[in-house]
């Protein structure tokens, strides 16, 4: 699917602005710049085009970010590009054409008794720890001293979890510009293993209310629930020593908050590099049960067969819950950096939209404002490791 629309140049153009940045967001998040930002410049018309592009003075990204947040009520909404030819490429281009060769799944279910006993043994009272520990943080953002630590007290636990595997690598990937790195976790393939599986969750948190990123932020459900899925999803293939053919990575990125950084710089490392990633799951808030659904699939900005995909496991793994379906917008979270760079991602939900949780972004995101428990979290992490055991088991 074609995903953003070269829209026609303007004319006459102002000046470019001193340290500039250059965003891609759609046409509602430019319209609410516009009048906050009068600096912003627009290099391409909004009435045109549904992505657009635009530059604000690198000094404002913080309040970009704060003010997205607040208006969108939703995570991410732009994405921040390294210069003005990449971000003309990124908006030319639309979502990337797939890899050369890409290989597609089949997505038959064929591992059901290597899926069923890890879903057995995975627990709510485990995650709970997760989303207790992260969210205990003042702040997670990706510039603070509490966003680099809490990136390093994932990276420890995650290597302690691991090691009962003997075959899990865990490290940090540092990014460039602010002291947050992105935590990985791999688990190499047998005979598949230049092919991978992709899950991830966003590590940073941010308060919309400063834009200085100092505000308290715990972000207990956006987004410390879904790092807590895959961290429970971890445990569990650690503790069942689960050997995959293809390799595994699971990926809690930093940097989601302020235009996808941490996940673009990850996925457009492994589009150059040709890597062939078969599926991307994406876990951004998944402890809020705010709708009558149990799981929402988001439809835009990812593949629609593996949504379907997503489906089957469900009423194969999981067959007492309802699923929904709905859409989130523009780089709404980290699974639209994939999908840009032409790999097949997905986003399975905690409520519709309309219905998410309302503490996000601000200092009452706590977990006891999803409940004090984490139920609601634990079909998210059940149906990741359904997904990238499926994946990771099966034949080309």
């Amino acid at each position: 699917m074609r995903i953003l629309i070269l829209a026609m140049l303007l004319a006459a153009s102002p000046p470019v602005l001193a340290q500039s940045s250059w965003l891609t967001v759609d046409a509602a998040a430019y319209r609410l710049l516009k009048p906050s930002m009068p600096a912003a410049r627009l290099d391409a018309a909004p009435n045109t085009a549904p992505v657009v592009l635009v530059e604000v003075p690198s000094s404002e990204l913080s309040q970009v970010a704060r003010l997205l947040h607040q208006k969108l009520g939703h995570c991410g909404g732009f994405m921040l590009h390294a210069d003005q030819a990449s971000a003309r490429r990124s908006l030319a281009q639309g979502a990337a054409a797939p890899l050369a060769g890409l290989v597609r799944p089949s997505y038959v279910i064929a591992n059901q008794a290597k899926v069923t006993p890890l879903l057995v043994g995975m627990n709510a009272k485990q995650i709970a720890r997760t989303i207790a520990g992260l969210s205990a943080f003042p702040d997670r953002f990706y510039t603070s001293t509490h966003g680099a630590r809490a990136s390093e007290w994932l990276r420890q636990g995650w290597a302690a979890t691991g090691a009962r595997h003997g075959g899990v690598l865990v490290e940090t990937f540092a990014h460039t510009g602010f002291p947050q790195g992105s935590v990985i976790a791999t688990i190499a393939g047998t005979d598949l293993a230049d092919e991978v599986v992709v899950i991830g969750a966003h590590l940073d948190s941010i308060n919309a209310m400063d834009a200085t990123g100092s505000a308290q932020a715990p972000g207990a459900d956006d987004d410390a629930s879904g790092v807590a899925g895959l961290s429970e999803v971890l445990r569990v293939i650690s503790e069942s020593n689960y050997r995959p053919r293809r390799t595994i990575k699971l990926i809690a990125y930093a940097a989601e908050e302020v235009g996808l950084r941490g996940s673009q710089e990850l996925a457009r490392a492994f589009r150059q590099a040709g890597i062939q990633v078969v599926g991307v799951l994406q876990l951004d808030m998944i402890n809020y049960k705010g709708a009558e659904k149990d799981i929402y699939l988001l439809n835009d900005y990812s593949s629609a067969d593996q949504n379907t995909f997503l489906r089957k496991l469900i009423a194969a793994y999981l067959p007492g819950l309802s699923v929904g379906s709905d859409s989130c917008g523009y780089a709404c979270s980290d699974h639209a950096s994939w999908h840009a760079e032409g790999y097949p991602a997905s986003m399975p939900f905690e409520s519709s939209l309309a219905q998410a949780n309302p503490h996000i972004h601000s200092k009452n995101d706590t977990f006891a404002s999803s409940g004090g428990q984490a139920v609601h979290a634990l079909k998210f992490a059940r149906l990741a490791a359904a997904f990238v055991i499926e994946l990771g088991s099966s034949t080309p």
